[in-house]
């Protein structure tokens, strides 16, 4: 009991100029992409710095396992950021380890109430000024020889033009998908008579196989990367995949249902995005707006 009142209150002091820092976030795939430009600007501000970032497993490791400002990565990272009493802990005894502790995830479910995006308040919380505001990901030549293996396991063929879609959402399905049914309707009228090849990304658990559209299912997600960065068209909701598509120059549009544009809406001059006011019935939005838009940068793009 002695130890745990101690991890709450006795703070030590921060270090002007830190040896060590430790970043964590438990966040989504698109809060750890958006993060990354912050640290990298952490890693120039402090160059002798030690950097360790605390993460989840799985996917969210492997986000970010090769980003190169980023000396250590502990994984699995946990503690309940909706606490206060927990938050202080894990921040005072992270304190007893680096000079400099950095906790990201926002500790009220009403950040959005500020109407500051995530990569400002991620930029704010790490002390830094961004010379970009677009999320990244860092791949390997293995992520392209993956990628390379999955595209031609889809049938891709040169000229084909190649759209991603990222039809899913790993979390607030009810408030920030849009009906699938309208998916297929889009996908059928983008289709038409072009020489078009759509590969979508969903989880093992995520929605059929759309006719004439090459499914995958739980893909690497740097392999995934890889093939958004060489598609000529994007079509994603406000999810990781999307975030991660403003990281490459290819041209995008994001159904963007849920949390305000301004907060959490890709950094990208080349997305477009479809949105109604924020949390706005998924259905209020019409596949005859979205395929308009589509078509329009389709068209553009020919």
């Amino acid at each position: 009991m002695f130890q745990y009142i101690k991890d709450l209150f006795q703070k030590p002091e921060p270090v002007l100029e830190p040896k060590s820092i430790f970043v964590g976030l438990i966040g989504g795939v698109g809060d750890l992409v958006l993060a990354a430009p912050s640290v990298a600007a952490l890693k120039k501000k402090y160059p002798e710095a030690k950097l360790c970032f605390g993460v989840g497993d799985g996917i969210f490791y492997a986000t970010i396992k090769n980003d190169p400002h980023i000396d250590r990565i502990e994984t699995p990272f946990f503690y309940n950021v909706w606490k206060d009493r927990e938050r202080r802990k894990m921040e005072n005894r992270k304190m007893r380890e680096f000079d400099r502790v950095i906790l990201l995830d926002n500790s009220t479910r009403d950040w959005w109430q500020e109407g500051k995006h995530l990569i400002d308040i991620y930029a704010e919380k790490c002390g830094v000024e961004l010379e970009t505001r677009r999320p990244a990901i860092y791949l390997s030549n293995e992520d392209k020889t993956e990628g390379d293996r999955l595209l031609r396991q889809a049938g891709f063929e040169y000229g084909d033009k190649l759209i991603v879609i990222s039809p899913e959402v790993r979390s607030k399905k009810e408030v920030k998908e849009w009906p699938q049914h309208k998916f297929m309707e889009l996908l059928k009228r983008i289709k038409g008579s072009r020489r078009i090849k759509i590969i979508s990304f969903v989880s093992a658990s995520g929605p059929d196989q759309f006719p004439g559209v090459a499914t995958f299912r739980d893909t690497p997600i740097r392999a995934s990367a890889e093939i958004i960065r060489r598609a000529d068209f994007f079509i994603g909701l406000d999810n990781g995949l999307t975030h991660i598509a403003a990281s490459f120059d290819v041209k995008m549009l994001s159904i963007h249902i849920g949390f305000p544009v301004e907060c959490c809406g890709p950094l990208s001059p080349h997305a477009s995005l479809i949105a109604h006011e924020p949390f706005c019935d998924p259905d209020s939005i019409s596949v005859d707006e979205v395929y308009a838009k589509a078509k329009e940068l389709l068209d553009s793009h020919a």
